[in-house]
């Protein structure tokens, strides 16, 4: 059976966790901790091995769980900062992305489909018509799974900068410290968050480059017939 998108995403997402967890544990703790912590690994320490293999299991719960019980409005939210229905870029695919897009044939997708709707629900729901039979394309299914990566990257950080602000302030971390880790998550957060705004344009306009591509390739067998 093959993966799903998320199936596939899941080992990155548990990398990026894993990588935010040690960097603000080397924050929190300071540098002198962790080195202790790699002497009694370097000793044969089994019991902080155990621990450090149950960890990426934990964190495998952890990510499907925040993955699946934020919905999924609130996602799009943290990465498009918008609210509503129609924040994707969907919403502008035939008004603002095709057009740009010197892939894009808009005047072969105006024969097929024209004339283009204006309104963000009436784009969205055309362009997803026309994903629908491009699904399987490499560029198409890069592209998505490339958006729900970065997207659900995006959500972690924000979970991480809130649960590190409540952690920092319980632990009394000093405060130079805590400044340090919240402008760090607040980079990485931007980071991925553009990353996913570009994953889902892109995602957008390959779907419309494949269609104008694919009714470019079908008037010729037309004409013959």
């Amino acid at each position: 059976m093959a993966k799903s998108l998320k199936q596939k995403n899941q080992p990155q997402l548990i990398t990026f966790v894993v990588s935010n967890a040690i960097a603000l544990g080397v924050i929190a703790l300071g540098l002198p901790q962790l080195l202790n912590l790699l002497q009694e690994l370097s000793k044969g320490n089994w019991t902080i091995v155990g621990k450090l293999i149950a960890i990426p299991a934990f964190l495998t719960l952890v990510t499907g769980t925040i993955g699946w019980a934020m919905p999924r409005a609130a996602k799009e939210s943290i990465v498009f900062w918008k609210t509503g229905r129609h924040c994707l870029p969907s919403s502008r695919a035939f008004t603002a992305i095709g057009p740009v897009d010197p892939r894009v044939d808009m005047k072969q997708l105006l024969i097929k489909h024209g004339p283009f709707p204006t309104e963000c629900k009436e784009q969205t729901a055309l362009w997803y018509r026309i994903y629908r039979t491009h699904t399987s394309d490499t560029s198409v299914e890069d592209a998505h799974g490339a958006y729900l990566r970065f997207r659900e990257m995006a959500t972690l950080a924000v979970a991480f900068i809130v649960v590190g602000i409540a952690c920092n302030a319980f632990f009394d971390v000093p405060f130079k410290r805590d400044v340090i880790g919240v402008l760090l998550l607040g980079v990485e957060y931007l980071i991925v968050m553009f990353a996913a705004r570009n994953a889902a344009t892109h995602l957008v306009s390959n779907v419309l480059a494949l269609e104008s591509v694919k009714i470019t390739s079908e008037e010729p067998k037309q004409k013959q017939d």
